[in-house]
């Protein structure tokens, strides 16, 4: 199978797949609101939590080996890892249907997250060069965060510095091609397009750990 007959490698297949997610979500919530949640959904998202952490670690050195080769590895080119990491982010879709089959509320930072995410793939990695650092920053902070997830609770301090991290980068290296390109470069719609997309996740991960902070404080001062 060559990279263009490969599954959601063109836009339209990216946009068609959004569709479906969004309409088993709504569903499944539907379901969820009038018979309750389903009991092993906790059980389902902690399993998939420490599994999905497990390969992010896994995908993370896989690419940090493809830039440095500290092993070789026949059969895994960058094409590869790029199109697996790609669709690594429609995986993610099972995260959002766990947590509503938990009876849990999804927030505005992972319903844009997830359903925009191969968006972003698509255009910076599938699309565009020296996706590496930007890929592998990404699944180190999904390592540390599925972990968390998935029940080691000392590795939350961490996901604050992973993430803004992540995002920083992501945004810097697509700046950073911008600045030393310009704007008729080759990737520059698509580094354009990835730095919206991580600015407005930066924007929603703040609001989202600052809303955190306001929980805990209305916590501490009901406990006074």
């Amino acid at each position: 199978m060559t990279e263009g007959e490969r599954p959601l490698t063109s836009l339209q297949s990216v946009i068609l797949s959004s569709g479906p997610f969004v309409f088993f979500w709504s569903t499944l919530r539907g379901y969820i609101e009038r018979y309750g949640a389903f009991p092993f959904a906790r059980t389902t998202t902690r399993l998939n939590s420490q599994a999905y952490s497990v390969v992010s670690l896994v995908l993370a050195y896989l690419i940090l080996n493809d830039v440095y080769h500290f092993h070789e590895i026949r059969g895994i080119k960058s094409s590869v890892l790029a199109y697996v990491y790609h669709l690594s982010k429609f995986y993610e879709y099972i995260d959002v249907f766990n947590l509503v089959a938990n009876g849990q509320s999804i927030g505005p930072h992972m319903a844009f997250h997830h359903i925009t995410t191969p968006f972003l793939t698509f255009f910076r990695v599938l699309n565009a060069s020296d996706w590496q650092l930007f890929a592998f920053l990404n699944c180190f902070h999904h390592f540390w965060m599925y972990a968390y997830f998935g029940g080691v609770s000392a590795f939350r301090p961490i996901l604050p510095v992973t993430g803004w991290l992540q995002l920083a980068a992501g945004i810097a290296l697509d700046a950073r091609y911008l600045v030393l390109n310009g704007m008729k470069a080759p990737e520059s719609r698509n580094r354009s397009i990835a730095i919206l997309l991580l600015t407005r996740y930066a924007m929603l991960f703040y609001e989202e750990l600052r809303g955190g902070s306001q929980q805990k404080s209305n916590k501490a001062e009901k406990k006074e």
